[in-house]
């Protein structure tokens, strides 16, 4: 199956992609551990620890936060890791949308086919993504244990094969799309749905901004 003219189907799905990520940006605001000292942290550190106790000890860090701190903590954490399923059909969509959009535009036959591989190659990286997820939500209790190195290996293997597809399905996808602008091959219609793009990164600036700043007042 390929979508040829999926510009309005993407910016609903960029929208809907934008809204889940603001929600999940709130939430990590209230992202804090006890590794020795308080201090914030970030998903990205949950998601690729570099060693099994290193993540074993931001966990651990969780519970040992004050009683109110450490329930706000693990709440938020535990909501952002349930919100994710929501926005992994969302953010890869998107970016599929975006591969068949580029494939469409292609003269020759092999970027065409690349471009469609790219985005199928989506559904490998929304099936680690979701196996990444139910592993942390697992993970996330006071009686934590370290994983065999065997285990942690094959974790580290399954994001980057994630973050890989991702990353260069979107990269490669961006630069095509750069490539049409410049050789002036786009329609005219396509920029009506560049400025509702546009328009929505800067709504979502915008609330981020004006939500962070309220929870750092409120904090």
């Amino acid at each position: 199956m390929q979508i040829t003219s999926s510009w309005p189907l993407f910016c609903y799905t960029f929208g809907a992609m934008l809204f889940l990520s603001l929600i999940m940006g709130l939430q990590s605001a209230h992202f804090y551990t006890k590794d020795v000292v308080l201090r914030k942290f970030s998903i990205i550190e949950l998601e690729i620890p570099s060693t099994p106790l290193e993540l074993v000890n931001l966990i651990k860090g969780l519970y040992k936060l004050p009683d109110m701190q450490s329930k706000k903590t693990v709440n938020a954490l535990k909501g952002q890791l349930y919100v994710d399923f929501l926005f992994m059909p969302v953010a890869y969509g998107t970016i599929c949308l975006l591969c068949m959009q580029v494939s469409h535009k292609m003269s020759l036959s092999f970027g065409t086919n690349i471009f469609m591989i790219f985005a199928y190659l989506q559904l490998i990286a929304w099936l680690c993504d979701i196996i990444e997820n139910i592993y942390l939500l697992r993970k996330i209790n006071p009686r934590v244990v370290e994983s065999t190195k065997a285990v942690h290996k094959a974790y580290l293997l399954m994001e980057c094969i994630k973050w890989g597809i991702a990353l260069v399905s979107t990269i490669c996808s961006v630069t095509a799309i750069f490539y049409f602008w410049l050789n002036g091959s786009y329609s005219s219609n396509s920029l009506n749905y560049l400025l509702i793009i546009a328009i929505e990164i800067v709504l979502f600036v915008a609330a981020s901004k004006f939500f962070l700043k309220k929870i750092a007042i409120d904090q």
